[in-house]
């Protein structure tokens, strides 16, 4: 079993551009996997386009650059995809204006206001909003959960925005875990059933196709003269199978699943078809 690296250097000229999942396939909290640093400066050497695909939109690509680069790992802002930018997508789309109130927060400088939305987290102006979106980070759950909980129970058919899908991740020391705004959000969901209201909120990140349709926009813009030609020359590399491969998969791209992380081979070759990857390697 090769690693990503070799398949890569085998088939430069069938790559127009590499996705990346971070934990479990470039590092482990802030250490760098072996190989990751070497895989990188050769996709840099190459000019060949990656970005490392996160659904953390508490941090803006700044930061979260900053946080790779404190892993000794040469990734730049202009080299991170969060879920926070597919909001930029469903604004071009849906959003017609009005105030969204924010549960939580979407970095600094803000996602939500640098895609165009105007947005408060005030429960003062909850009534005066035409929409939620769900973040997450530090802010106070009872108030903020409340408050959007009675904005759906009297106007269920406001439109939710989930950044984040996932329910929970890791935190920085390796033992704790942290609720995502997917948590938050289904946590919403089911107390809202209960009281005989079904709400469908819109995902935005992994495995969701927003953040996926962020890619060649993201590829023009930083990489000026490059383009993709067909999404089957995207390799999404990841390690899981719910989000990763499932993702890549229903955008087309051929996907590569690392045995670094969360997955085992024997769970990779069980997979149902929209988890099963394409190939399979032991690392990047």
């Amino acid at each position: 079993m090769h690693t990503f690296t070799e398949f890569y250097k085998e088939n430069r000229a069938d790559v127009d551009a590499v996705l990346f999942d971070v934990d479990g396939t470039l590092a482990v909290g802030c250490t760098p996997l072996p190989g990751a640093l070497e895989l990188l400066e050769l996709l840099k050497k190459d000019h060949c386009p990656f970005f490392l695909l996160t659904n953390d939109s508490c941090r803006s690509l700044r930061e979260k650059a900053r946080l790779m680069q404190g892993a000794n790992l040469p990734v730049g802002q202009e080299n991170i995809l969060s879920a926070g930018n597919a909001l930029q997508i469903w604004a071009e789309r849906f959003y017609t204006g009005g105030l969204y109130y924010l549960c939580g927060s979407l970095g600094d400088p803000c996602y939500a206001l640098d895609a165009g939305i105007e947005v408060t987290r005030d429960p003062a102006l909850a009534p005066a909003c035409c929409g939620i979106i769900m973040g997450e980070g530090r802010f106070e759950w009872k108030l903020q959960l409340e408050t959007v909980f009675n904005m759906l129970l009297t106007r269920p058919d406001l439109p939710v925005i989930c950044v984040n899908p996932d329910s929970y991740w890791p935190q920085a020391d390796g033992i704790n875990m942290g609720v995502g705004g997917g948590g938050f959000t289904r946590f919403l969901c089911a107390l809202l059933k209960d009281a005989g209201h079904i709400i469908e909120p819109v995902y935005l990140g992994k495995p969701y196709s927003f953040i996926y349709e962020c890619v060649s926009p993201f590829v023009e813009k930083n990489f000026p003269g490059l383009q993709i030609r067909e999404p089957r020359r995207v390799m999404m590399v990841g390690d899981s199978l719910a989000s990763d491969i499932r993702g890549g998969n229903g955008a087309g791209f051929t996907t590569c699943l690392v045995l670094t992380g969360i997955t085992s081979l024997e769970l990779a070759q069980s997979a149902e078809s929209e988890r099963k990857p394409e190939y399979i390697f032991k690392s990047v």
